[in-house]
């Protein structure tokens, strides 16, 4: 038998503060009445609805209850009651014997509840009621997995009745393949911890389940008595789940004693209590001893009516494809988890290399940096009558290529890490043996290694360019050329994490600013863009001339994090730096915005932002247009 395994699960399941009310349906009556009032919080609804879940004895109402507090959560955003919806919902289709849907939601639950301390507890409940579910099933070695980790998780809680009641269910399933010294062992565990909290409900099934294995045992006599107790003790609860099972198990008994006529007798009463509260797995079994039963007596008639009704119901509960499908669901899971700690390490390890990078960067661009202070101070070093010009010039000169310092670094930041996940990517591929398709990877490493070197040559060539200050030689600029070219400095980013990255413009803008300058305005806004969406999101560049024709109006919007109002207010004081990783862990300096800033005001042109929390940011750039004589010409 494998049927009265569930309601334990169940009792285990549900909140501690609310185990003396399972399937109370006057409580669940009383709850749907301040419902109707309306007058509760969402938080307090939530709450109300997963009581009813817990106290309705009506499977179908469980799940009608449970699949409502789903919508709830979602609306809501409440990963708590998510959670405990899903547990809801798996155990009343299981009460249903759907097992697929009740592991397909059990599952959900435990991947949205794993690794998080918090609900710890939760899930400690859930893995309970999946290792019920693979009982039910007849799996055993996916019902010890679940159950194992179950009672381990409630010992490391010191949850004392939830670990009392799962110490009964594993007791159950050793049962199930015959070890009954391991099934007594944790049955006489959980005993004395129900008693302390006098748990009747528990203690009674502590004293059936001994009873099946007094039966098992060949101490007939101890386990016909043990039933009845635990039937009288069940009787005052009202519990049909455990008095239905036990009936059964005390007709299988009595026909092995040949005592046909009790045999009968206790089994038409475990079948009238399975049928009153649509317990699938009860009737199957009940329908099945019954057709044995009239068989042996020539009853051909109801044996036939039985054997029927047995079948019915043992092909609506089992099959097994089913059965594969539900073993199939563990696996996923536990796949799940170990992509989940791979991708962890993964990215740790691409931490440390762009780490490396970056460091051989920056020593690069102090060497830079150092051979063009070098020849400065010697140029100066001639001139000992403007001693005084000289240090005031110094100073602009520190300061000037400390910011470009920062360029360089900042710049540079994007096509390193897009070189170092094409090559992650390849080894990748490697490992699994795909080389067919690290040819591809390479000629992309190609491509971003020659926009890397366009971009240090342009950089240097910038550097070699500026006195003190950084240079400002306006010219007639193809805007939607430039656009494009920083757009393919970071397109294999942004694929990377799966950002949809759109450039629109109404027609061909030509500007009148510098090159330099308003190509690192451009690459710091992408950068920051892609920086701070979520994977899946997205980026949208558009260009228009403002209504004056006087000025093209730049927009780069995202649908990312957004910035918060006091970030805000700051985000463009030079006397500030705010640096805030990315969505996929990328790190700044925290000087781009100030660049842009700085830039756009060199170019004689103006920046706003717009920005909500977890609703996206906007910049928008007004940059000088050629004027119609000066195109013409």
């Amino acid at each position: 038998m494998r049927s009265h395994k569930h309601i334990l699960s169940l009792l285990s399941l549900v909140l501690i503060s609310f185990l003396s009310y399972s399937q109370n349906q006057l409580k669940a009556d009383s709850i749907e009445k301040e419902i109707k009032k309306g007058i509760m919080t969402p938080s307090q609804e939530m709450e109300a609805y997963y009581r009813l879940s817990t106290h309705t004895i009506s499977p179908d109402k469980r799940l009608e209850y449970a699949e409502y507090l789903l919508k709830l959560a979602e609306s809501a955003r409440s990963q708590e009651y998510l959670i405990k919806a899903y547990m809801q919902i798996g155990i009343a289709h299981r009460f249903m014997s759907n097992l697929e849907r009740a592991l397909e939601n059990l599952f959900k639950g435990a991947e949205e509840a794993d690794g998080k301390p918090q609900f710890k507890d939760t899930l400690a409940e859930i893995y309970a009621e999946i290792s019920t579910c693979y009982t039910q099933n007849g799996d055993s070695e996916n019902a010890l997995h679940y159950g194992s980790k179950t009672i381990e998780m409630l010992r490391e809680l010191g949850k004392k009745q939830p670990l009392a009641l799962s110490l009964l269910n594993f007791g159950y399933d050793y049962y199930l393949i015959g070890n009954y010294d391991s099934a007594m062992a944790y049955y006489n565990e959980a005993e004395p911890i129900l008693k302390e909290l006098k748990f009747e409900l528990g203690v009674a099934y502590i004293i059936g389940n001994r009873a099946l294995v007094y039966w098992k045992q060949g101490n007939l006599k101890k386990a016909k008595e043990d039933l009845f107790e635990a039937i009288d003790m069940l009787k005052p609860m009202g519990d049909k789940y455990g008095m239905a099972d036990y009936y059964n198990q005390l007709g299988s008994i009595y026909l092995e004693e040949d005592n046909e006529e009790e045999a009968i007798k206790h089994t038409l009463a475990g079948l009238q209590m399975a049928k009153s509260i649509a317990l699938k797995e009860q009737v199957r079994d009940a329908s099945y001893l019954l057709f044995q039963l009239y068989n042996r007596r020539g009853n051909l008639e109801d044996a036939i009516k039985y054997q029927t009704q047995y079948y019915a119901y043992k092909d609506s509960i089992q099959n097994l494809e089913t059965t594969q499908r539900l073993g199939d669901m563990r696996t996923e899971y536990e796949v799940g988890r170990k992509q989940a700690e791979v991708d962890l390490l993964l990215q740790q390890r691409r931490n440390n290399q762009i780490i490396m990078i970056t460091g051989g960067v920056l020593l690069l661009a102090f060497i830079c940096l150092a051979f063009i202070v070098y020849y400065y101070f010697k140029a100066k070093n001639t001139l000992s009558k403007q001693l005084a010009k000289q240090k005031d010039d110094l100073v602009v000169l520190n300061h000037t290529k400390d910011k470009f310092f920062s360029i360089i670094s900042h710049d540079l930041r994007g096509p390193v890490n897009t070189l170092n996940g094409l090559i992650t990517v390849s080894q990748l591929y490697l490992t699994e043996g795909k080389g067919d398709k690290v040819k591809g990877m390479v000629d992309k490493m190609g491509e971003s290694v020659d926009r890397l070197t366009k971009l240090l040559d342009t950089l240097l060539n910038w550097a070699l360019q500026q006195r003190g200050h950084f240079p400002y030689v306006p010219e007639r600029l193809n805007f939607d050329e430039l656009m494009e070219e920083v757009l393919d400095m970071f397109r294999d980013t942004a694929v990377s994490k799966n950002i949809k990255l759109e450039f629109n413009s109404d027609e061909t803008h030509y500007l009148l600013t510098d090159r330099n300058t308003t190509s690192t305005i451009l690459r710091n806004l992408v950068n920051n863009a892609i920086k701070f969406t979520r994977f899946g999101g997205h980026v949208d560049i558009s260009a228009k001339k403002d209504p004056a024709g006087k000025f093209c109006v730049i927009t780069v919007a995202d649908n990312g994090v957004g910035i918060t109002e006091d970030k805000l207010n700051g985000l463009f004081n030079l006397d500030e730096k705010i640096s805030t990783k990315g969505t996929s862990g990328e790190t700044g300096l925290g000087l781009g915005l100030q660049l842009v800033q700085e830039f756009v005001q060199l170019n004689k042109g103006k920046l706003h932002v717009e920005s909500k929390p977890d609703k996206g940011t906007t910049f928008t750039v007004h940059l000088p247009l050629v004027s119609d004589l000066s195109s013409n010409s």
